[in-house]
């Protein structure tokens, strides 16, 4: 029986994004879905500004953005009709290509990348269900069920279970799902909504009956409307009609509404729930099979997506035999504290826009505006706000793949310690070199990136021999597993160079004298070193990555930093 590398359970988003990048890393790999086809009811809208980059970083942003919308901007309506209104801007300090939002339904996010999927030669099974497993010293052997009742036994070394809030992968592996089930109803609906505030930006209209949250969609007037209202005791089971929807919102929302053309409707409960650990031996669980959540700040999707980015590229080195399996521990340390950091931020933003009793709800309808419109004249609870959506400023600063080593004195003006520091998503910034106009471009792709900064005022020949450096480094290793490049003040580019034509990128990264950013194919900063010498660099590339095909022939250069 043919060992496969990982089965892939799930094909929503989480699934999908594994299978791919799994692929793209070279690994042979299967996803199934014991659905019979995509799901239209998909709860997930919001894509968020990293995970917008990591489309780019597929070369699948522009697909990705022509199906949805940006957002406008964000609005409080309150009592009578008040309105606060936080405007979505592309501020620059967020370092990105992307720093807006966008609306995209999950079925658009879906089908970029089923196609992204496909121009690996992979395609979603449907209809086949995940039963069970068997782990042994080799591997596991995977139960599956196909739709007309036959059964199939599958080889893996690794089960990957994307398979959301009632994922089977985790109750076969005994994983416990812990929390609370918030004690209010929620009702979805898709619907056209015709009212005097506008398209384009999104609503939280708090009243004395609940709240309502609004998110605009691709369409004329097309909105995703979320009622969250205490429990009422009527069957939560029960699909609800677009008149039942119609007069709550008559109740809810401060001016005149009227709705119609429903694509789908739903009511469910809402709860906050999280697994105490990502692995169990060769198990793995991503996005909601690992943790659930009020969708207050629209990042559910978006965590699920980037917990299978950040697993992938460890796998594939595992797999490959270039790294220890303790690499692979690193998945639950990084991104098991961003889910503990989503289930509790999540909770308090759920807590102060709907829980309380009527009174509380009531003050909260009149005071909700009033203060928003005072908390976000300021710039710092508009750059708070932005940091915890955007999720461009997750880190993995705590982790023991980020490390450092510097000595020597900073240079021109600037610190090394103000760069972006190990554990820190490396920032979008323009560059200009061979075929690229932005770093991001440079990291495109599913390999390490060296950075070798010569400084900002290079000494004598820094940058002549950091090019030959790169050239041997990337060629002891391949281009598939590490790319490198140098920065260099100056309009001059090459193969290997990059211009940093103002010593903008110099100044950012703190590299006043020379210095190297080893950076993770998760666009994360591993290793930071100064002054860069050639022998320790070769120990750290090995520790990562293994050993290169051939050692790079100039051992003994150093470049003072």
């Amino acid at each position: 029986m043919e060992m496969l590398d990982a089965l892939v359970v799930g094909a929503g988003p989480t699934g999908l994004t594994m299978a791919a990048e799994l692929a793209r890393h070279g690994l042979r790999c299967r996803i199934v879905d014991s659905l019979e086809a995509p799901s239209r009811l998909s709860r997930a809208l919001v894509v968020q500004s990293r995970t917008v980059e990591l489309f780019d970083d597929f070369d699948m942003a522009g697909k990705l953005l022509e199906r949805g919308e940006a957002m406008g901007g964000y609005n409080v309506i309150g009592a009578g009709g008040r309105r606060a209104r936080i405007p979505m801007r592309p501020f620059p300090w967020l370092e990105t290509r992307y720093p807006i939002p966008h609306m995209v339904p999950q079925d658009a996010t879906e089908a970029v990348l089923t196609e992204h999927l496909a121009s690996f030669g992979l395609s979603v099974e449907w209809a086949v269900t995940f039963e069970g497993f068997r782990e042994d010293a080799g591997g596991m052997e995977l139960t599956l069920k196909h739709q007309d009742g036959t059964e199939e036994s599958v080889r893996a070394r690794w089960l990957l279970g994307c398979d959301g809030a009632r994922s089977r992968v985790r109750k076969a592996a005994d994983i416990p799902f812990e929390g609370e089930t918030y004690d209010y109803t929620c009702i979805l609906a898709d619907v056209r909504v015709d009212w005097p505030l506008g398209p384009g930006e999104l609503f939280i209209i708090p009243s004395r009956h609940g709240v309502v949250a609004a998110f605009p969609m691709p369409g004329e007037n097309r909105y995703r409307l979320v009622l969250n209202m205490p429990r009422d005791g009527k069957d939560e089971t029960e699909p609800p009609t677009l008149e039942q929807i119609q007069a709550l919102v008559e109740r809810m929302i401060p001016v005149p509404t009227r709705l119609s053309d429903p694509l789908w409707m739903t009511r469910y409960r809402q709860h906050r729930l999280g697994v105490p650990y990502y692995r169990k031996g060769r198990v793995f669980l991503a996005g909601d099979a690992a943790h659930i959540h009020s969708p207050a700040g629209g990042q559910g999707l978006n965590t699920g997506i980037q917990d299978a980015y950040n697993l992938a590229w460890k796998l594939a080195l595992v797999t490959r035999g270039r790294a220890p399996e303790s690499l692979l521990d690193t998945y639950d340390l990084e991104r098991h504290r961003v889910g503990q950091k989503l289930l509790e931020g999540t909770d308090r933003r759920f807590a102060l826009i709907s829980s309380g009793g009527l009174v509380v709800r009531m003050l909260r309808a009149h005071v909700m505006p009033r203060a928003a419109r005072w908390l976000f004249k300021t710039s710092f609870m508009e750059r708070k706000l932005l940091r915890f959506v955007s999720e461009l400023f997750i880190h993995y600063r705590h982790s023991p793949l980020s490390t450092e080593s510097i000595s020597g004195e900073d240079a021109g003006g600037v610190r090394i310690s103000d760069g972006p520091a190990p554990g820190e998503r490396v920032p979008d910034l323009p560059l200009l070199g061979a075929g690229v106009e932005r770093l991001h471009e440079v990291l495109r792709g599913p390999h390490h990136t060296l950075l070798l900064f010569a400084g900002l005022v290079p000494a004598g020949k820094t940058p002549a021999a950091l090019e030959s450096l790169a050239r041997q480094l990337e060629a002891s290793y391949g281009p598939e597993l590490l790319r490198v490049r140098v920065v260099a003040t100056g309009a001059r580019s090459g193969p290997y160079t990059l211009a940093d034509a103002t010593g903008a990128v110099h100044r950012r990264f703190g590299a006043g004298a020379a210095c190297l950013y080893l950076v993770r194919p998760d666009g994360y900063v591993g290793h930071r070193a100064r002054p860069i010498q050639v022998k320790s660099l070769a120990t750290e590339l090995a520790a990562r990555m293994g050993p290169p095909r051939q050692a790079p022939a100039s051992v003994e250069l150093q470049v003072a930093g």
